[in-house]
């Protein structure tokens, strides 16, 4: 009788074993796992022509099935007319490439609709977002973090993201950066035509604690229209404002840098809660 006793505990003992590990591997439940889109890279005002769209999305149970340009498309509104362009995915983006920049002062909805699943055949919930491009050059974006030393508390290079091609040989004389004491910060200007940004690397690193200040000068032309830059983003570029931003870094114990303290003279743009749109950059 004991031995039949200890038999069957062990029977037992493997049995909730087993499920343990089918529980494990099933999951919690599917609601629990319905992929979703997270973020966008972009926001739904004056986005910038030369958009690459990133999608990042939650998938509990990766791959997912079924992106494809049935499933994720860019449409011209009112008439609804299709954008050409690649659909990509990996992981958890999903990517559409237009083939040429979109249009000026025109609205566009983004959508994910359709047959799409993750590995355990869970539908993605559909997703649509509507936005308008601009017509003048602006600055799109300042990654005032681009390279950096925590260690040294250095900075070494900053980003200028432009809403459009610009003209790069005139980079370097409409751009400055000084500091508080109006000492100006010397640096070589690399430029990336494919994704309009301006990279700025120091040939002195900036500093923690000392406040600087970036100034884009309204002569800066677009290379597509030879527009001038719209400083203040109003919309207008006859009005010649320059860009102008104002910021400082600190030591944080968890990032290491991070820029404590910044105010620009430029309206902001309307974005999403998490500004995830720097994933479409792959320099």
């Amino acid at each position: 009788m004991l031995f039949l006793r200890t038999y069957k505990m062990k029977l037992l003992v493997l049995a909730a074993m087993f499920l343990v590990v089918v529980f494990i591997i099933i999951g919690c439940g599917a609601e629990d796992h319905s992929p979703t889109v997270r973020c966008l890279n972009f926001g739904v005002e004056n986005v910038r022509r030369n958009l690459h769209i990133i999608a990042s999305v939650d998938v509990g149970r990766k791959p997912l099935y079924g992106v494809s340009s049935e499933t994720v498309k860019l449409l011209i509104l009112p008439q609804e007319v299709p954008v050409p362009g690649d659909v990509y995915y990996s992981g958890d983006r999903i990517a559409f490439i237009p083939y040429t920049k979109l249009q000026d002062s025109t609205e566009y909805r983004f959508e994910i609709d359709g047959d799409i699943e993750d590995a355990s055949g869970e539908k993605m919930q559909s997703m649509r977002q509507t936005f308008w491009t601009g017509n003048v050059l602006q600055v799109y974006y300042v990654d005032l973090l681009r390279s950096y030393n925590s260690t040294d508390g250095e900075v070494n290079s900053i980003g200028i993201y432009f809403s459009e091609g610009v003209d790069s040989t005139s980079l370097p004389m409409n751009i400055t950066v000084l500091e508080d004491d109006w000492t100006n910060q010397f640096f070589d200007v690399v430029y990336y035509s494919e994704v309009a940004l301006a990279v700025l690397v120091f040939s002195y690193p900036l500093e923690l604690n000392k406040n600087y200040t970036l100034s884009i000068s309204a002569n800066l032309l677009s290379a597509t229209d030879t527009g001038n830059l719209d400083g203040d983003r109003d919309g207008e570029d006859v009005d010649y404002d320059p860009f102008i931003l104002n910021f400082r870094y600190e030591s944080d114990p968890v990032e290491g840098i991070i820029v404590a303290d910044s105010s620009t003279n430029a309206a902001e743009y309307y974005e999403p809660t998490e500004r995830c749109f720097l994933y479409e950059f792959g320099i």
